[in-house]
């Protein structure tokens, strides 16, 4: 993806309240989670539903469990705004329980398994060494796009933030969370 589009998903997440959210200490994430609460592929997909899809695959992937914070941030949104419309993830790495790559993409890959398919190809940049430091992927379903990203920052930072897309436009008709 272009980094105007980058910019774009930058100033999406700031609209939506979760830039500047304390990233606290995250709990483990590694008890066992209920399957999401529908069949795939049948009904419309709810607030609810797309917060058990985010936290459920994370915790089945090993990753830390949302800082509670962020996961709030479109919770408390007054109704009509464009942070109403959202879900959001921030799963944060410790000392003893490092965020990588690899934990990321185990993360994307539980989403699949939600019925989350990619919308365009992802993108990983690496540094002089080879190694990834960045990492995103557009993700749709059922009226829903969900921006999944990786920061090696710290011990690692997992972030996704999903809309409903027809919240959106009923908004703001240019409103569209990757630009």
């Amino acid at each position: 993806m272009h980094r105007t589009k980058w910019a774009a998903v930058a100033v999406a997440v700031i609209a939506l309240g979760a830039a500047g959210c304390s990233t606290g200490d995250a709990g483990t994430g590694t008890s066992a989670s209920p399957p999401s609460p529908r069949p795939k592929g049948t009904g419309p997909l709810t607030k609810e539903v797309v917060r058990t899809d985010l936290d459920t695959a994370a915790a089945d992937a090993g990753a830390p469990a949302t800082v509670p914070e962020y996961a709030g941030v479109n919770e408390d949104a007054e109704a009509g705004s464009l942070r109403s419309c959202g879900v959001g993830f921030k799963g944060v790495g410790t000392e003893t329980a490092t965020v990588d790559v690899a934990r990321y993409d185990a993360v994307v890959r539980e989403l699949r398994e939600r019925d989350w398919q990619l919308a365009q190809e992802p993108e990983k940049r690496k540094d002089k060494s080879g190694a990834i430091y960045s990492a995103h992927e557009l993700l749709k379903q059922r009226g829903w796009t969900m921006v999944a990203e990786y920061m090696d920052q710290g011990d690692g930072v997992i972030t996704l933030l999903a809309y409903d897309d027809a919240c959106m436009k009923k908004i703001d008709a240019n409103a569209d969370p990757v630009g």
